[in-house]
């Protein structure tokens, strides 16, 4: 590396290895002088204090420098912290590309492909699934912006994009955040542990009734409006909560849509969430939680909705058990209450690069419910066991292979056969 001149050299002073020598008399001088008035006759005090500030700005210049080195080489310099930089923005990428093949026709399947119509080839198809990116930048030291933008190709082979998550976040402590926008419901464990970028989740697609609003999910898996979290002091149990108010899903169309804009009554969403990380279980989390929305479907009577959940997780490198129970009450005016049961179970074991697992999903959308039989067309039993295996060839793809069996009360029941390769840039 060639050198550089000090560049406080100076032809009046003398340079930096002399500073030693010149440092060493000043402090004997200093030691043993009476009071300034008292230097020796010889000696130019004006020279000396010109001297002194001299040596005090070299040493500076020649800390910084250091510093400017220490950082061009990618060190921390401890005289000078880097101070943080906003915004500070970062991008990510996902994406799966499949194969599907299904014995069965117009319904919803398994594997994340929303209907296999009567008279297309869709079970048996290449298809390409969300092309997900997410951003996030950081604004301030408690303050940052989430987006996550999907692009995605309908059944009729065309591509539409979503705004799936936008929210302003507000983080002044561990005990109080809040979020402002549009993002997912904090309902049970599955819904806001993953998200649009199938990479993260072993199996190819969601549980059946946590699918998306667009997809025939059953739940509001997606709210705009106000979320407000933080943890709770509770000791070992380490508990947080979870406060949402938001607009609610619009049940006027068969894709129960997210009400973005406006809301179609005045009532708002109210959802609460309690979860616990106890010490003594470690890598497990428990949580309860009810939602409330007063519905207004198109040429149905008002509706008062409950939506109540339990869910139980054990999640170390290795294992991976979920456990998740829904009970949604809806009673509309002049009608007796009627529920629809949902839940799934699922167990994974990392071997390696290879991570087996199984789920099994259950929902009884009750055929009394006017919003599943005339709506949202879900009426009916739904269940079966998914069978499946991960391999993860490089760090940021991973290839699945995943069999589904379903029964549909009054469709086809059938087998599903999917092939994923999902990765993440």
């Amino acid at each position: 590396m060639k050198k550089r001149s000090a560049p406080f050299a100076s032809k009046k002073f003398p340079r930096t290895a002399s500073l030693p020598l010149l440092l060493t008399a000043l402090a004997t001088s200093a030691a043993a002088a009476e009071p300034a008035t008292a230097l020796p006759a010889n000696v130019d005090r004006e020279f000396l204090e010109k001297l002194v500030s001299r040596v005090n700005q070299s040493e500076s210049e020649l800390k910084d420098l250091k510093a400017q080195m220490a950082m061009k080489n990618g060190e921390t310099a401890s005289a000078m912290p880097a101070a943080p930089q906003f915004p500070n923005l970062q991008f990510h990428g996902f994406a799966d590309i499949s194969y599907h093949w299904s014995s069965r026709e117009g319904i919803n399947n398994a594997s994340g492909v929303p209907y296999n119509p009567p008279g297309t080839h869709s079970g048996n198809s290449f298809y390409t699934g969300e092309f997900d990116l997410f951003l996030q930048s950081q604004l301030a030291e408690d303050l940052s912006v989430l987006n996550e933008t999907v692009i995605a190709s309908s059944t009729e082979n065309e591509w539409g994009l979503d705004v799936e998550r936008l929210m302003l976040s507000w983080t002044p402590s561990e005990y109080f955040n809040v979020d402002f926008g549009r993002f997912h419901t904090a309902m049970g464990y599955y819904n806001t542990a993953y998200h649009h970028g199938t990479w993260f989740q072993n199996a190819v697609g969601r549980p059946n009734f946590l699918e998306y609003e667009d997809a025939g999910g059953l739940l509001p898996v997606h709210s705009v409006g106000l979320s407000i979290h933080g943890a709770i002091p509770s000791g070992g149990l380490n508990a947080a909560y979870f406060f949402e108010v938001a607009n609610g899903r619009n049940y006027n169309t068969m894709s129960g849509q997210v009400q973005n804009v406006a809301d179609n009554n005045s009532g708002k969403a109210i959802n609460v969430q309690l979860i616990a990380k106890p010490d003594w279980l470690t890598s497990s989390q428990f949580g309860v939680g009810a939602y409330h929305d007063f519905l207004s479907p198109e040429g149905l009577a008002n509706t008062d909705e409950w939506i109540f959940s339990a869910h139980g997780i054990y999640h170390t490198a290795l294992w991976e058990f979920m456990a998740e129970g829904f009970l949604i009450r809806h009673r509309m005016s002049g009608d007796r209450a009627h529920y629809t049961p949902l839940a799934y179970a699922q167990i994974a074991r990392k071997f390696g690069k290879f991570t087996p697992y199984a789920r099994f999903t259950y929902a009884n959308a009750s055929a009394n419910d006017l919003i599943y039989t005339t709506i949202l067309n879900q009426a009916g039993v739904h269940y079966g066991p998914s069978l499946g295996i991960r391999y993860d060839f490089s760090t940021y793809a991973a290839l699945k292979l995943q069999y589904d069996y379903a029964h549909d009360s009054g469709f086809h029941n059938g087998s599903e056969v999917t092939v994923q390769a999902a990765f993440t840039f």
